[in-house]
C-alpha cells in the first residue's frame, strides 16, 4: 500500500509540474494583434510613439468617431505616459476612412506613398480602415512622452483637415510642442524597426537579376482573398519603405507554399495601379 501511494504522489506531482509549464508556454504565446494573431507581447516593436498594447494592461477604453465631413471625433485626447489604451475608432460615415497613429513626419512621408499607392491596404498595429458603419479597435501602449497625431491618410482626406492629436503627459517628462517630433533616443528605436529588416541567418544571396526582390516574413495567408499580409522591408523598385502590408497575389498557386512565420523574398510590382506579387520564394531561417 505504501508502494501504490509513493506511485500516486508522484504521479500527481508529474501531472503539478506539467500544469504549471504548460501554463507559462500559454502565456507566451498570447497574441496582442487582433486581426493577424501573430505577434508575441514580449516582441511588440518600440516606435517613437509606443508600442502595441496587451488586452490584459488596458487601463480604459477611449472611443473615437469618423465622419465624411472629414473629421475625428474627440480631436485631440491626454493619455499617461506607459498607460495601455483601447483606441476603439467607429466610421459614421458612408466612405471608408483610417486610423493611422505617429509621429508628424512619419505620417507626412506615409502621406505621400499613399498618394502614389491609393490601393495600398495597411496591416500594421497601428493602422486601421474601418469600413462605413463598423467599429474597429487599437490596443496601444503609450511609452513615450510627446504630442503625436492620428490621421486619415486616404488620399485627400488629410489635407482637408482629418487629423487628431495626442498628448503624452510623463512625471518627469517635458512635453514635446505639436509638431509629432520625439527625442533623438525614441526616434532611432523607431527608424530601425520600420526601415530594417533582420536577414535570415542563412538566406540566399540574391542573383545578379534579384535586385527587385523584397524580404519579408509571412504575418497572414488569407486564402479566401488571395492575399498575403508581409511584414517586410524597403521595396526599393517602388520607393516603399519597410512596413506591414497586405499584398494581392499573380497567381493563386503562389499562396499554396508559404505559411505564417515564412521568411521570403518576392517582387512586387503595380498592375492597373494595384501592387501585386508577382513572385515570391521561400527562403532558410
Amino acid at each position: 500500500m505504501k508502494a501504490v501511494n509513493r506511485r500516486l504522489l508522484a504521479l500527481a506531482i508529474a501531472v503539478s509540474g506539467i500544469t504549471v509549464i504548460s501554463g507559462a508556454w500559454a502565456h507566451g504565446d498570447e497574441h496582442i494583434d487582433p486581426n493577424m494573431k501573430v505577434d508575441n507581447p514580449i516582441m511588440a516593436p518600440e516606435s517613437a510613439f509606443g508600442r502595441q498594447g496587451i488586452t490584459r494592461e488596458v487601463a480604459r477604453t477611449l472611443d473615437i468617431a469618423m465622419t465624411d465631413a472629414m473629421k475625428f471625433t474627440p480631436a485631440t485626447l491626454d493619455v499617461k505616459q506607459g498607460e495601455t489604451v483601447r483606441l476603439r475608432i467607429r466610421n459614421d460615415g458612408r466612405i471608408p476612412h483610417e486610423f493611422v497613429l505617429g509621429t508628424k513626419d512619419e505620417l507626412t512621408e506615409h502621406a505621400e506613398l499613399m498618394k502614389k499607392n491609393p490601393d495600398m491596404e495597411h496591416a500594421d498595429a497601428n493602422t486601421m480602415r474601418v469600413a462605413p458603419g463598423k467599429t474597429a479597435e487599437i490596443i496601444w501602449q503609450f511609452t513615450q512622452p510627446g504630442t503625436f497625431l492620428y490621421v486619415c491618410l486616404i488620399p485627400g482626406h488629410w489635407d482637408t483637415g482629418m487629423q487628431g492629436t495626442i498628448t503624452v503627459t510623463g512625471a518627469n517628462a517635458v512635453v514635446a510642442k505639436a509638431t509629432g517630433t520625439m527625442p533623438m533616443a525614441g526616434m532611432s528605436m523607431a527608424a530601425n524597426d520600420m526601415k530594417s529588416m533582420p536577414v535570415p541567418p542563412e538566406a540566399p544571396t540574391p542573383s545578379a537579376n534579384d535586385d527587385r526582390y523584397t524580404q519579408g516574413v509571412i504575418r497572414k495567408v488569407d486564402a479566401v482573398r488571395g492575399k498575403l499580409t508581409i511584414k517586410h522591408g524597403d521595396i526599393k523598385n517602388l520607393g516603399m519603405p519597410g512596413m506591414t502590408m497586405m499584398f494581392s497575389v499573380k497567381d493563386p498557386s503562389m499562396m499554396q507554399g508559404v505559411r505564417e512565420g515564412d521568411a521570403v523574398h518576392f517582387v512586387v510590382e503595380r498592375i492597373n495601379g494595384a501592387l501585386m506579387i508577382i513572385d515570391i520564394k521561400k527562403t532558410a531561417q
